[in-house]
Order: C-alpha cells, then sequence, then structure tokens
C-alpha cells in the first residue's frame, strides 16, 4: 500500500509527457511541413507493430484473469473468456460510431455536409468525450503499469504519444477551430484526471488493468486502420516499414531484457 503513492507520482512524468505531447501536436505537424507523411507513415509502422506484438498479446493474456473473475460471481457459460475482447469490441465500435457522426454532420474531413466548415457541436461532444475517456483510462493503468515494470511502461508511453500526435491531427482536420480552442485542453485534462483517479483510487486488481486495456486497444485498433496506415497512393513504404522494424526490434530487446530479469 506504501508504494502506490511514489508510484502514483512517477507516473505523473509519463502523464505530463502526454500532456505536452496533445499540446504541442499542431507545432510538431507544422514543424515537419512537407515531410508529414512520411512522419504518419513512421506513425503508422510504431502503432502496427505495439497493436499486434504487444497490445493485443496484453488484450489475451487479461484474457484468462477476466474469465477466472467470471468464473467466481456467475455460473460458467462457453467461452467466458472471450468477455475482455468483448471490452475490446466495444471500445473498437464506440470510436467508429465517433466517427461515423461526425462524417454525417459536416466535417470537412469527409467532404461538404450539413455544417458550417466543420461537424456539429454534438459531434464535436461526442469525438472528444471518447477520446477523453480513452485517454482516462490510459492514465488510469500507467501507474500499476510502472509498478510492474517501468520499461514496459516507457515502451506503452512512447506508443501512446505517437498515437496521440495522429488523433490530434483527424480531430484538428474534424473541427479545425473548435479542436484548437477547446479541444486539446480536455484531453490534456482527462490524462490529469485519469493520472489523479489512480492516485486516489489506485485499481487493486488485475482485473480493472485487463479491461481498461481492451477498452484502449479497440481504440488503437481503429486509429490504427484509420488514421496511422496511409492511403495507398499517399503512403511512404521506406518510413512505414523503419517504423515497423525499429519498433519490433525495441520490443523484442524488452522482452529479451525482461526474461533475463526472470532468470
Amino acid at each position: 500500500m506504501n508504494l502506490l503513492p511514489s508510484h502514483a507520482l512517477v507516473a505523473l512524468v509519463p502523464v505530463l509527457l502526454l500532456v505536452v505531447v496533445h499540446l504541442m501536436a499542431s507545432r510538431v505537424r507544422d514543424a515537419v511541413g512537407r515531410h508529414q507523411q512520411a512522419v504518419v507513415s513512421v506513425a503508422g509502422g510504431i502503432s502496427v507493430t505495439y497493436v499486434f506484438l504487444h497490445l493485443l498479446p496484453e488484450v489475451a493474456a487479461g484474457a484468462a484473469v477476466v474469465g477466472a473473475t467470471l468464473d467466481g460471481l456467475v455460473a460458467p457459460v462457453p467461452l467466458q473468456e472471450i468477455a475482455v475482447f468483448v471490452v475490446a469490441l466495444a471500445g473498437f465500435t464506440t470510436f467508429y460510431l465517433a466517427e461515423r457522426f461526425a462524417a454525417r454532420t459536416g466535417s470537412p474531413r469527409h467532404g461538404p455536409g450539413d455544417g458550417a466548415g466543420e461537424a456539429s457541436s454534438a459531434a464535436f461532444a461526442v469525438h472528444v468525450g471518447a477520446f477523453g475517456l480513452y485517454n482516462i483510462a490510459v492514465a488510469y493503468t500507467l501507474p500499476e503499469r510502472l509498478a510492474e515494470d517501468a520499461v514496459s511502461a516507457t515502451v506503452f508511453t512512447v506508443a501512446i504519444a505517437v498515437h496521440v500526435l495522429v488523433v490530434d491531427r483527424g480531430l484538428a482536420e474534424h473541427y479545425p477551430h473548435r479542436y484548437r480552442r477547446v479541444g486539446r485542453f480536455v484531453l490534456a485534462g482527462a490524462l490529469l484526471v485519469g493520472w489523479g483517479a489512480a492516485g486516489i483510487a489506485a485499481p487493486t486488481s488485475s482485473l480493472t488493468v485487463s479491461l481498461m486495456t481492451a477498452l484502449v486497444s479497440g481504440s488503437v485498433l481503429l486509429t490504427v486502420f484509420q488514421e496511422e496506415l496511409p492511403q495507398a497512393g499517399r503512403s511512404r513504404v521506406g518510413p512505414f516499414l523503419a517504423g515497423v522494424v525499429g519498433y519490433a526490434v525495441l520490443l523484442v530487446l524488452v522482452a529479451v531484457l525482461a526474461h533475463g530479469q526472470a532468470d
């Protein structure tokens, strides 16, 4: 119990890093200028690698935890261990519906619609609210991740920071004015809310972390498919492969180090 406050305090460092990424993402995009598509391709490679080599295996590991918990609460049913994947699917579906809602209410990203210059206020509230919940889940699990493995938590933070850069671009295209004035501050604040919740009421079991990881994975999967994999005509194969190979090597090194420490 005495370790939780210190881990929560240390977790403030990666949380503040993600806050800065949210607030500075537009300046980063402006800085890279004509190289923006190459940066997006690298981000796509990193995110695809993270999903397949780290996030999905983590969700699969959490399936056993959720299944065991349900086994103690309800009568056994076939395939109850897929419950965690239902949560991941729910996360994926939620963010897909938010994207479709924005598209149908005049987002300039999807061409002319019923709005005037950007998607409706309702779509903005739904979209930013969904990503706000995502940020709360990310920050809430960070202290527990640091307590278990600081290196893995660092890798997680880097992957989420890359994800934030591209999510920021998508939201800025949907809501050019509202997102710059309000949205990015709401998402940055959501990270601090999640961190504060972890400091006050830290997750007491791996079940909570497993469910939140599943929710985060659903969002990341949709973003990978929709945002971070460039359209075929605009893709940069070299940067994409560099992201895939570079991050794969990093994840393998982390796994080797973790295995060596376990021995």
